[in-house]
């Protein structure tokens, strides 16, 4: 999925929300993904005004359009002049009687024009407030009249203050970056320049040839929030991956959709969107707490994306979630299971060498305490994670079943299922009876979690 809308990144924003330590950013300009390092752009300065986004390389300015919908990977300037900028430039911050300069060389922010009570006590020209404790490298601010933000390219850092802040040394409020090595929707290399709309933060990462966008939101969402709905893990997620969203708040109402296999699922309900990378997810149930959705089969190469929701509440008010990193791979298997404790019991079903009318095997029985696999049957995994499948996975599934190989007959992805996957395994017949066997699938070396299934007592 490569094309997103930058409009509806940063649609529903009329109340600011707020920024939230660890977020992602919710656009990315310059790069076809949020993990892409191509040719890029790489801005020592930015500026905002009349809906345009003005980004200063070495020797020309670009011009991009971020008022009106537009795609924001690989965005293309609207514009563009060749003139160089003095460099620095992104070092000094300036609004009103506010001054805040960026000393690289001390280590520190230097700021005049606080609200400080001792404001000019020691000197007109000296600082009234001086930050260094939090900071190693400051290499850009900037001061929107109501945060300060400062980017810290050791660190790989933007640090976000809400209010200016009056005392030195003031703990930073709010942190965006990871230290990954690679690019990816919550990561910054060298935040080389940073703007501020008051809503949107514009960050030119030059180490990664981009600028990103972090948008402020009414809701903190993680990255921990969204599960496979199988494994209830926040692990990387595959093509067509059923997920859970814990999303409290999301919503006073339930609603649920009503799959057949034959038209797509509703991307709205109760009011409740999903966005990854800006383009709608579809919906299988919203409920005040909690969001099931599927990604799309086509995840692009990308190894990383950003989602967020957005609410419209009853009385026209809309609330938007921040945006969460999500971490992508070509599979990551996962067990369909009941119960709170790990490892849970798995959904299992018999199955024998009939046939139902798709090819699959016919449906038996679930496999329970009081109805057992036999060893040497043939039974059938509810399965989430396999990626994009045909009548085969593209990617082989393998299974263990008390840590010893055991043989797939089928993986497949039946006609008209919504993201669960029908996987048929051969028991090994050496399976000990009378016990609760483990099982575990593995896919491109990936493991899936691992469940438990009773075994019937031999006659």
């Amino acid at each position: 999925m490569r094309i997103a809308y930058l409009a509806l990144a940063l649609v529903g924003l009329a109340q600011a929300g707020d920024f939230h330590t660890g977020q992602a950013a919710r656009a990315v300009i310059g790069q076809s993904s949020f993990s892409a390092r191509e040719t890029g752009i790489s801005a020592n300065a930015l500026s905002l005004t009349g809906g345009k986004l003005y980004a200063a390389e070495s020797n020309r300015i670009l011009e991009f359009d971020v008022a009106n919908p537009c795609a924001i990977c690989g965005l293309a300037p609207v514009s563009m002049v060749n003139q160089s900028v003095m460099r620095g430039v992104s070092a000094v911050a300036v609004l009103g009687k506010v001054v805040v300069i960026a000393d690289a060389a001390g280590h520190r922010v230097l700021i005049w024009g606080s609200t400080t009570p001792s404001a000019g006590a020691i000197g007109p020209k000296q600082p009234d407030v001086v930050l260094g404790e939090s900071i190693v490298d400051p290499v850009s601010v900037a001061y929107d009249g109501q945060r300060l933000f400062v980017g810290d390219a050791s660190q790989h850092k933007v640090l976000i203050w809400n209010a200016l802040p009056n005392t030195d040394d003031q703990p930073a409020d709010v942190v965006l970056g990871q230290s990954d090595s690679a690019p990816g929707a919550a990561s910054v290399g060298t935040p080389a320049a940073l703007v501020s709309d008051g809503k949107n933060l514009f960050v030119a990462d030059t180490e990664n040839r981009r600028i990103l966008v972090f948008s402020a939101g009414d809701i903190d969402l993680s990255e921990n929030d969204i599960l496979n709905s199988a494994t209830l893990l926040p692990t990387p997620l595959a093509p067509g991956t059923l997920v859970t969203i814990h999303a409290s708040g999301a919503t006073n109402g339930s609603e649920a959709a009503e799959p057949d296999g034959s038209g797509p699922l509703p991307t709205q309900l109760a009011g409740v969107e999903v966005y990854l990378n800006g383009a709608p997810l579809p919906l299988l149930s919203v409920s005040p707490d909690e969001i099931q959705a599927q990604l799309p089969y086509d995840l692009g190469s990308g190894s990383s994306a950003s989602l967020y929701f957005r609410s419209l509440r009853n009385g026209g008010s809309v609330l938007v979630s921040s945006a969460a990193a999500v971490h992508l791979a070509p599979a990551s298997p996962g067990i369909f299971a009941i119960g709170k404790m790990e490892p849970r019991n798995g959904l299992l079903l018999h199955a024998g060498d009939e046939h139902d009318a798709d090819g699959g095997p016919a449906k038996g029985a679930p496999i329970t305490a009081d109805n057992p696999a036999a060893p040497g049957e043939k039974v059938t995994v509810w399965a989430n994670g396999l990626g994009f499948l045909g009548d085969e996975a593209d990617l082989p599934v393998h299974a263990m079943i008390n840590g010893e190989p055991a043989e797939v007959v089928s993986a497949r992805l039946p006609r008209g299922a919504v993201g669960v996957y029908e996987v048929v395994i051969a028991l090994p017949a050496r399976v000990a009876p009378g016990q609760q066997a483990r099982l575990q699938l593995v896919q491109n070396s990936v493991p899936s979690n691992t469940v438990t299934f009773p075994v019937q007592v031999s006659p």
